[in-house]
């Protein structure tokens, strides 16, 4: 197979065939998220510039509290006790941080 040729041994209708099917999968949703993943990234590097590199990390584990609650509320997964005690664990741990 060649680069960027569209001949019969090239495979290029098979390329461009698998190109439109991973367009017509990407949408907005798609955006959004890659938008939202950069913003979240974006975020922690200013964070880092403005406070020590412990506290950002374990502010930034509360993602995992998040995720739990959202997990109940939106998708209405059932949150275990497992999950519970990590998100509380979590919690405590950046509440500690933040009192001392």
């Amino acid at each position: 197979m060649g680069l960027g040729r569209s001949g019969p041994s090239s495979g290029g209708a098979r390329s461009s065939r698998r190109r439109r099917a991973l367009r017509a999968e990407l949408g907005w949703s798609a955006l959004v998220t890659a938008a939202a993943s950069f913003g979240a990234y974006a975020l922690v590097l200013a964070a880092l510039r403005l406070a020590p590199a412990p506290e950002v990390a374990a502010v930034r584990e509360t993602s995992v509290v998040l995720a739990a609650l959202l997990a109940a509320a939106v998708l209405h997964e059932r949150v275990g006790l497992e999950r519970l005690a990590g998100a509380a664990a979590v919690a405590g741990g950046v509440a500690l941080i933040a009192l001392s």
